[in-house]
């Protein structure tokens, strides 16, 4: 078994997340990196993604879980002399039972620019935060907000994500529309399982390997 955590950038945060499957296993076909397939009458290559990416949000942490034994350390080279403008493989681990990592996760820091400076504990301390999603309709959210910090690259939002998922882009344009701001960028940097890093929990749990 195989997990890797990919990027998205350059464009490629353009892709939908049914595309990106399709082009991770061209890469995978390309590259010659032997996976499992699925049985029946369609079988299909046996890759797990992660939770779906909005589209047009960049990223540096997205995952993949692939059935192969194919050995780690010859796989970033691999990938990515075979992938397309956008996509590159930052990291990966061997183990051998598959973690549910769309399960799993239920954490994601991002990085969004564009918005004012405002008070973040104010804002945190407030009982009750209403925005619109991208469905038009109006959703409570301030339970999905996990933390949020100014640095010298943005506002660092550590966001839920998972099973209960709030959009940084949702909120980056809740935000606009209180302080005031310009057209937001985001990016996702991080995601957590129980207050760990994905990679982090992936080397501490030894009943994986």
């Amino acid at each position: 078994m195989l997990v890797i955590k990919y990027s998205k950038r350059d464009g490629a945060e353009f892709i939908s997340h049914l595309d990106t499957l399709r082009h991770l296993q061209k890469i995978f076909i390309r590259a010659k990196i032997p996976v499992k397939y699925s049985q029946g009458y369609n079988p299909h290559m046996l890759l797990y993604m992660s939770a779906p990416l909005g589209v047009g949000i960049k990223s540096d942490a997205e995952y993949l879980v692939a059935e192969t034994d194919y050995p780690a350390k010859d796989f970033i080279d691999a990938f990515n002399n075979n992938a397309p403008r956008g996509i590159k493989c930052l990291w990966a681990i061997n183990c051998a039972k598959k973690p549910n990592l769309q399960a799993l996760m239920d954490g994601a820091e991002y990085q969004i620019s564009g918005i004012n400076h405002f008070d973040t504990q104010a804002l945190l301390a407030e009982a009750s935060i209403m925005a619109t999603d991208k469905r038009g309709e109006q959703k409570e959210i301030r339970d999905k907000i996990l933390d949020l910090k100014f640095t010298d690259n943005g506002l660092i939002a550590r966001l839920a994500f998972g099973n209960t998922t709030l959009r940084p882009d949702v909120l980056g344009e809740k935000l606009v529309s209180i302080y005031g701001g310009e057209d937001i960028d985001v990016l996702k940097t991080r995601c957590f399982i129980k207050d760990k890093t994905v990679e982090g929990w992936l080397q501490d749990e030894t009943n994986l390997y």
